[in-house]
């Protein structure tokens, strides 16, 4: 999450703009290293051949295998593309093309993309949709429960949508609000705060 707060601190910074791209089933993208065997589904067993087993090729959902997989697979792709990984942070990556520079961050099965030329930027992600089977979102509005608003040099993020779903699931949809929750009549003092560490 410091990764893509510092990306957007840079993109409002630099004037750009933050995509979104969503791969479609992400987790079914990955290529297993290892060997794992399933058994039939049981829809699917075949008469006389019930004590056989599936040798999986691909990664599955609920497989503790599948997260690495993908992000193997993901990996092994950027890098063959001329992305460089940055060694503090494994799931951002750098690519230089002349005087323009694109950046990409992963999370999950979102990629976040970042580049100071627009045509690149279109390019990268047309290229990502022929490899993968993935959406572009666009610019990006809606990330982790935030709301994010892009304008010139202003990145303006908001968390309306996930006050109101909690307010509603703890049943306060409709109380009185306030805009300071505490009594604005206490006072506070150093001594105060070193009283409550003290007990």
């Amino acid at each position: 999450m410091d990764t893509i707060r510092l990306l957007f601190v840079v993109a409002a910074h630099k004037n750009r703009k933050v995509y979104q791209l969503d791969v479609k089933s992400a987790f079914l993208n990955g290529i297993l290293q290892e060997e794992i065997y399933v058994e039939y589904p049981a829809a699917f067993v075949i008469q006389g051949k019930e004590d056989k087993v599936y040798l999986l090729k691909k990664a599955l959902y609920g497989l503790k295998q599948a997260p690495r997989a993908w992000y193997g697979r993901i990996d092994v792709y950027l890098i063959s593309s001329g992305f460089q990984k940055i060694l503090s942070e494994a799931t951002l990556y750098v690519k230089k093309i002349n005087n323009d520079v694109l950046v990409i961050s992963l999370y999950v099965d979102d990629l976040l993309v970042i580049g100071s030329n627009t045509q690149q930027v279109e390019k990268f992600k047309k290229k990502m949709m022929q490899v993968f089977e993935m959406t572009d979102l666009g610019l990006m509005s809606f990330f982790l429960g935030m709301e994010i608003k892009q304008s010139k040099e202003e990145i303006f993020f908001c968390q309306k949508k996930y006050a109101k779903k909690i307010l509603k699931k703890f049943h306060m949809k409709n109380c009185k609000p306030t805009t300071t929750p505490m009594n604005q009549k206490d006072k506070f003092s150093k001594e105060d705060g070193t009283a409550r560490v003290d007990e």
